[in-house]
């Protein structure tokens, strides 16, 4: 008894500790100072998924997790995941599930779950617990929040100590904390959540850029129309970017566009089905990839490339891909001028749209690299900025959320998540600003101000408008990313014969070449701790690129 006793005081006292401000945002460096509990690989079934960490933290409104698993998965499908919270700390209440009497859990891959309320159980999806998850991609590592007031019988708050676990249901399925005593929690009041900092207002002086999913005509339609002029009102966009506008040619939007901002030079063009570009800038030429669009702007006598692409949706990972190695083989042949664009050396690059980028993260990864999967159809490699470094993904947060998400339905089984993005040259592109227009979760100030209302965004549209604000790089101007900005170590340097690359930034490729270009390693398994075997390679200096969420970092070693 005293033993108990004292785990639960450790607990307590580890949760009183002030922590950062947890964003679910595919970034885990706010994990940094949360108890981390590890799990050993191959403890659980040979046919279930194997966890090996997990944390918990909470603000006042929301609990946050993170797992991490040994194999990469898709949350969201395919899986026997659950998350279960004994909000009582009682075991004799609630379902006995994971040794804890849980009066909720969630299966992520069934997306749904169940709230316990007495003798009464029902059946859940995300929105009756306000569960979010990033991210939406396949991946080794998960974070999700999950809000603290949920309905059962009434309003409830999930406070004071309780019990938290994740289990694979599968038989003989992994659990994680494995001990009892890790498995309690102390949430930690007076912790406001601290929002990511945009601005509503352009940022600098370049341009403004508003990419949207209109969903199915709603521009034009009763009942979203007048919510989706509002928004493009308020956001006062240089360049305005639609998808799923089917059934209205560009000149259509804009007279809205006209209508709403009051400037009435703008031009205008439209490819494949449903992508629209309307612009202050002139179009000087544009052309189809695949039912994507790519559309050539005269940015102040100088070339900038927008592509926006609606890829295809669902589970359809094998045609998202074949668009997205059409769309790296395209940009790679308009930096050569071996295409109809002949792209001017520097010219600004973005690809934008609703990427429907749910399920393989290799698609992701196609898009930023420039790493084509169909070599043989759609021809070889290329870097898509002009340093030879990935394209950088921006990173918008929903307005009044801790959330980097785009799309938020609650009439579907599936989570908010990212399905919207911004891709961007950052050799010739600075970001200054970023967000989503959410204004279910704004403050009154900013709606008044800007002239919304509250349900504007949910009612126009599922998806929410992304604004990214941007000014062009001087040539002579270099932006690089150090080590320290992704939280990674390369040790030795120099080295002899092993070489390690630690990292809490999470890793999608390494690639180590010589001086003369020469790859001699490279990788898309990447773990938190790698060795390297360089005992083959000559002495010599190497350059090390890493590719993460945040974008490329090159680092120079030494082989002895």
């Amino acid at each position: 008894m005293m033993k108990m006793y004292l785990v639960v005081v450790v607990v307590v006292l580890l949760n009183v500790v002030s922590h950062s401000q947890i964003l679910i945002d595919e970034s885990y460096d706010d994990w940094n100072d949360v108890v981390l509990y590890n799990d050993p690989i191959g403890d659980g079934s040979n046919f279930g998924d194997d966890f090996t960490a997990f944390q918990v933290t909470n603000d006042d409104e929301y609990l946050y997790f993170r797992i991490e698993l040994r194999d990469e998965i898709l949350l969201q499908e395919d899986n026997r995941i659950n998350i279960y919270i004994d909000t009582d700390n009682n075991a004799n209440t609630g379902t006995i599930q994971a040794g804890i009497g849980a009066e909720i859990g969630f299966e992520f891959g069934d997306r749904r779950g169940f709230i316990r309320n007495g003798n009464a159980t029902n059946t859940i999806f995300h929105n009756d617990i306000g569960i979010t998850v990033l991210p939406s991609l396949s991946s080794k590592i998960f974070e999700f929040a999950l809000s603290r007031t949920y309905f059962a019988g009434g309003t409830q708050f999930i406070d004071g100590t309780i019990a938290v676990a994740c289990k694979d249901n599968r038989s003989g399925g992994d659990i994680i904390p494995n001990s009892a005593a890790d498995r309690l929690y102390t949430l930690v009041d007076n912790n406001n959540p601290t929002l990511p900092k945009f601005d509503f207002l352009k940022v600098g002086n370049g341009f403004r850029m508003m990419t949207y999913n209109s969903l199915f005509d709603g521009l034009f339609e009763f009942g979203q129309s007048q919510q989706q002029r509002r928004m493009i009102k308020a956001m006062d966009a240089d360049i305005y970017t639609f998808v799923e506008i089917y059934d209205f040619n560009s000149g259509s939007i804009v007279d809205i566009i006209e209508d709403e901002t009051g400037y009435t030079n703008w031009d205008h063009a439209s490819e494949g089905s449903d992508t629209h570009v309307i612009s202050k800038y002139p179009i000087k030429d544009h052309t189809n990839i695949d039912g994507n669009g790519a559309y050539i702007l005269d940015y102040e006598g100088n070339d900038m490339l927008i592509i926006v692409a609606h890829l295809p949706a669902g589970s359809n990972d094998e045609s998202r891909q074949a668009e997205v190695d059409k769309i790296a083989a395209f940009i790679r042949d308009a930096k050569l001028g071996l295409n109809e664009f002949q792209l001017a050396t520097n010219a600004p690059i973005l690809i934008t749209g609703d990427m429907n980028l749910y399920g393989n993260k290799r698609q992701r990864e196609t898009l930023t690299t420039g790493d084509i999967i169909n070599n043989n159809a759609y021809g070889p490699d290329a870097s898509p900025d002009w340093d030879g470094t990935p394209l950088t993904a921006a990173l918008p947060f929903a307005s009044g959320l801790p959330q980097a998400v785009t799309w938020i339905n609650p009439n579907s089984s599936f989570f908010p998540g990212r399905l919207d993005y911004t891709f961007y040259s950052d050799h010739t592109l600075d970001l200054t600003n970023t967000f989503c227009l959410n204004t279910n979760d704004m403050e009154d100030a900013d709606l008044e101000v800007l002239g919304l209302n509250r349900n504007d965004s949910r009612s126009a549209s599922d998806h929410l408008p992304v604004i990214t604000d941007f000014e062009i790089i001087e040539p002579n101007r270099q932006r690089d990313l150090t080590l320290e900005d992704i939280n990674t170590r390369v040790f030795p340097n120099p080295a002899t014969n092993l070489l390690h690359i630690d990292s809490k930034t999470e890793i999608s490729s390494i690639i180590i070449t010589d001086v003369m270009g020469e790859v001699v390693f490279r990788s898309n398994n990447i773990s938190k701790e790698n060795t390297i075997n360089a005992t083959e390679w000559n002495s010599g200096t190497y350059l090390i690129q890493l590719i993460t969420i945040k974008g490329s970092v090159t680092e120079k070693m030494f082989k002895f």
